[in-house]
């Protein structure tokens, strides 16, 4: 066994064991100090912290047996906007959620990666033949050792993992932007159902008239039982619609509130009216934008700088690492020099890399060079996509806002006073009824196609926002002169 006066051990490997453990403990790369905030911002909205962790073992044990809570009827206020329902979702929808866990289990990955390995402890205990020395037989040895990388290489593999992180932000912010696009596609499409039913029953309440109307002319032998057969018939085709927008209009609002985590079934208030409002963007400035301000971009730019760190990484693949280490070696009293006193013995070493498959280390910088370059290209071919589609829904909006502006302003009237001339001329027997069934259902059909424009606008303009990278005003804004 280990002699036990080894005070001398003690005193010769504390500074050693101290450097090499604490070298190991401490942060050879922090992240930066935007990237640190960002994380902090983004963690502070969540329960549980992931440093509690009977928490995080509760929460997913609970998951796992299928316990976990279903979302509930959180109260919305009646004046509710679309303002709101985006405030919700933001700060309640799972899946952003988890987007964010994600960047925090990135971050994390950072200390791992730019630390050193751990120290090696080797024992050599007293068995088997022991080595003889002249100052007496070995009782057994103790030894530690520390790798360390070339300066820089631990360096280089934190500035790699933070351009993930930087990656995994911007795919938060990209996640961030399609939640609230959903939103506001679901608020338009509850808007669209809603106001169909509206639509729906107005004609239905015009038409009871019309019937009545008709079964008074019969009544009084002036028209056939045809014409109020014909009537009930388009009745009852209404209320079919209107179950059918009903409907639509069930699955809107299960859609939204579900983007807001809260109860599949919950009430919500009925939207605001909407009016045309035309987009006033040009192609190249809403690119600009995207390029600049979106994270879809953003983010294989940072895929890019990724594969540049990895690159720098590889190429100091060329310079050696180290190792350095110490042993302490145990002599026992009875050696066979009359000079031995039985002392202990230490020493220390010194290890080094030789990097010399130099075709390994090559292929590794030019597997880098591949993939920076491939990037690059992903980079351009999905910048060449947002500007397709930048241009399509541009096209796509400015269709559907000129299409609610003519419906609006110019078809509807007329189809509204045809209408009325037709009733007139029916009541006064000068038109048929088939002629005053016609019109009512073209106007009907117009009204709901006009509303269908708006909502259509208002999802081409979400999904451009998406495109874009965030909120757009309406018209485009003016460069200030130089």
């Amino acid at each position: 066994m280990f002699p036990c006066d080894a005070g001398a051990w003690r005193q010769r490997w504390t500074a050693l064991a101290a450097s090499a453990v604490l070298g190991g403990c401490s942060p050879f790369y922090e992240l930066s100090p935007d990237v640190r905030q960002r994380i902090a911002d983004e963690s502070a909205r969540l329960t549980p912290a992931i440093t509690d962790h009977d928490a995080v073992r509760g929460v997913a044990a609970a998951a796992v047996r299928g316990e976990l809570p279903l979302p509930e009827p959180i109260a919305i206020p009646a004046d509710a906007a679309l303002v709101d329902y985006i405030g919700l979702a933001l700060a309640r929808n799972p899946r952003l959620q988890a987007r964010i866990r994600d960047v925090e289990a990135a971050g994390m990955r950072v200390p791992q990666i730019a630390s050193p390995n751990d120290p090696m402890l080797a024992l050599v205990p007293p068995t088997g033949d022991m080595v003889q020395t002249a100052g007496g037989e070995m009782a057994g040895a103790i030894g530690l050792s520390q790798n360390l990388p070339w300066p820089g290489k631990l360096a280089a593999r934190g500035h790699a993992a933070e351009q993930v992180v930087r990656v995994a932000l911007a795919d938060l912010d990209r996640e961030r932007l399609r939640v609230v696009a959903e939103v506001k596609q679901a608020y338009y499409d509850l808007y669209l159902a809603q106001v169909s039913i509206d639509v729906t029953r107005q004609v239905e309440a015009l038409l009871q008239r019309v019937r009545d109307s008709a079964q008074a002319r019969v009544a009084a032998g002036r028209a056939s039982q045809q014409d109020l057969l014909r009537a009930e018939v388009e009745l009852y085709s209404l209320t079919n619609s209107r179950i059918d927008h009903e409907q639509a209009l069930a699955v809107a609002r299960a859609r939204l509130n579900i983007l807001m985590d809260r109860a599949v079934d919950a009430e919500l208030p009925l939207p605001a009216p909407i009016e045309p409002e035309p987009v006033q963007w040009r192609l190249l400035a809403l690119l600009g934008h995207a390029d600049e301000a979106g994270p879809q971009l953003a983010a294989l730019r940072r895929r890019i700088e990724v594969d540049l760190a990895r690159r720098q990484l590889a190429e100091l693949a060329y310079y050696p690492d180290f190792s350095l280490g110490g042993l302490f070696t145990f002599i026992s009293n009875g050696g066979r020099s009359p000079v031995a006193d039985g002392s202990d013995v230490w020493n220390l070493n010194l290890g080094v890399t030789l990097p010399i498959w130099l075709d390994k280390i090559d292929a590794g910088v030019l597997e880098q060079n591949a993939r920076a370059l491939a990037s690059v290209l992903r980079y351009r071919s999905e910048r060449n996509e947002v500007m397709f589609a930048l241009q399509r829904l541009l096209v796509r909006v400015d269709a559907d806002y000129r299409k609610a502006v003519l419906l609006r302003d110019g078809i509807l009237p007329r189809a509204d006073q045809a209408v009325r001339v037709a009733r007139a001329g029916y009541d006064a027997g000068s038109v048929e009824f088939e002629t005053l069934l016609a019109g009512w259902r073209r106007f009907a059909d117009l009204s709901l196609d006009y509303h269908r424009a708006l909502a259509a606008l208002e999802h081409d303009v979400s999904e451009l926002e998406l495109v874009a990278g965030g909120d757009l005003a309406r018209q485009q804004p003016q460069e200030t002169p130089k």
